[in-house]
């Protein structure tokens, strides 16, 4: 009878391990009450989904789904915004939009000073998915249209909501709206140092405002480098070094440092009716598909290998169809990161435009010590991803790569540059300039 009753003990921590992943069952179940303890409810201003059911949330310009969401002020551009409802059940939500500052803190301007005529809109453009078998209905917006328009630039947070209740949150996403008064011209490159050489790289500019005026450039224009999109490790509030003339060099030997990290991991899931690239299997069970990621190792202690990726992105595509916004189907997908003992002092994320540039509870890695492997199961659509493994230490906001994935000066990253005025007498933030510049030492 102990034989029996210890079959049964195992039997039952199986349903409970299977119970963890995300099927559509626990999805619906979740839709009226999806706030759990790894979710916050309260407003984000930065790319945040606040219900388990909301999933695959883009924001490009039209037609591109690779792009970033910048537009320029009086343009006839559009963003769109697409996401996916797993609970299927149809629902009216509403969008309206935040203008904040530099620092992503919304700006004292009233909603009619940023934004002409409506300054909230519904959701109308919404699809049934078709031949999936995780059902889902598809959503998507364009701005600016009919109903939202811009006044001014700067930085902006999209909101989504349900209910016409703006607490009762669906998703945030930031964006950027330039007026471009200044070039820039930007140098970026190996770091100039010799002891960070071999693994950091050095990002030098010159901004040159010509006859736009600047009263005070220490204290009125603020400047921000992000990498691959990252927030978390992006440097702010740089200086001039030098003033010359209309120009403002930035030519700093450590002030403008990031670490060049290690080219992107990637798999292809675009048919499912094959083994595609970095793929170990496919499998239905319960009705689901499960991918499962060739297992994996750190790539720490080796040497620099170039491969072409996409610097962190994904792209949502099912081979063959012209409507991959409804008909790609989503997948129960399988991390394994092989590795004889745990990282001590922190976790271990899978970490992308997959996991929002976050480090999301849905993304935490968990060591099963029996396999000696890091592993994670989670929800994602088809398509082609790239992503890293992030540490990240105990009570911090920063990840760090290189523990993982090592680090290189030859990385091939894309770097962003922003360039921001604040008037005096004025209450809010200009976006002057705006540059993206990809570093390719090969």
């Amino acid at each position: 009878m102990k034989f029996y009753g210890f079959i049964f003990t195992l039997f039952l921590i199986s349903l409970s391990g299977y119970s963890k992943t995300n099927t559509l069952g626990e999805l619906s179940e979740n839709k009226t009450n999806s706030t759990s303890e790894d979710q916050e409810s309260k407003l984000q201003y930065r790319d945040h989904t606040y219900r388990e059911n909301i999933k695959t949330v883009q924001l490009y310009r039209k037609d591109d789904q690779l792009s970033f969401p910048v537009l320029f002020l009086g343009s006839s551009e559009q963003l769109e915004l697409h996401f996916d409802d797993l609970a299927a059940d149809f629902e009216t939500y509403t969008y309206t939009i935040v203008h904040c500052n530099a620092n992503w803190e919304p700006s004292d301007l009233v909603v009619t000073e940023y934004l002409s005529d409506f300054f909230n809109g519904f959701i109308e453009d919404y699809e049934y998915s078709i031949n999936t078998l995780f059902p889902y209905i598809h959503y998507k917006v364009a701005i600016p249209n009919n109903q939202v328009k811009f006044k001014l630039s700067g930085n902006y947070l999209l909101k989504v909501y349900a209910n016409n209740n703006e607490e009762d949150l669906l998703l945030t996403k930031r964006f950027y709206v330039v007026e471009k008064r200044v070039n820039i011209t930007s140098d970026i490159r190996m770091a100039a140092l010799a002891r960070y050489r071999d693994y950091k790289q050095e990002v030098d500019f010159t901004i040159d405002h010509g006859t736009y005026p600047i009263q005070d450039v220490y204290q009125n224009v603020t400047v921000m480098i992000s990498q691959n999109r990252r927030w978390d490790n992006a440097i702010n509030n740089l200086k001039p070094l030098i003033i010359r003339s209309t120009e403002l060099i930035y030519n700093f030997e450590d002030k403008n440092l990031f670490d060049g990290n290690n080219e992107y991991r990637f798999f292809e899931t675009r048919n499912l009716r094959y083994q595609s690239m970095n793929i170990d299997g496919v499998q239905i069970m319960g009705g689901k598909t499960h991918v499962y990621i060739l297992p994996e190792e750190p790539r720490s202690s080796k040497r620099y290998l170039f491969w072409p990726d996409i610097n962190g992105k994904r792209q949502i595509n099912r081979e063959n169809s012209p409507l991959s916004n409804r008909e790609a189907d989503y997948m129960i997908t399988h991390f394994k990161l092989v590795k004889e003992n745990p990282v001590p002092g922190g976790d271990i994320y899978v970490f992308g435009e997959l996991s929002d540039w976050e480090y999301k509870p849905e993304f935490k890695m968990n060591y099963v010590e029996v396999n000696g492997a890091y592993e994670l199961t989670t929800t994602l659509k088809q398509g082609y991803y790239n992503y890293n493994y992030a540490y990240l230490p105990d009570g911090e906001e920063v990840g760090d790569l290189s523990t993982i994935e090592g680090t290189h000066s030859e990385t091939n990253n894309d770097y962003y540059i922003f360039v921001y005025h604040r008037e005096n007498g004025t209450i809010y933030d200009k976006l002057i300039g705006f540059e993206i510049k990809t570093i390719n030492p090969q």
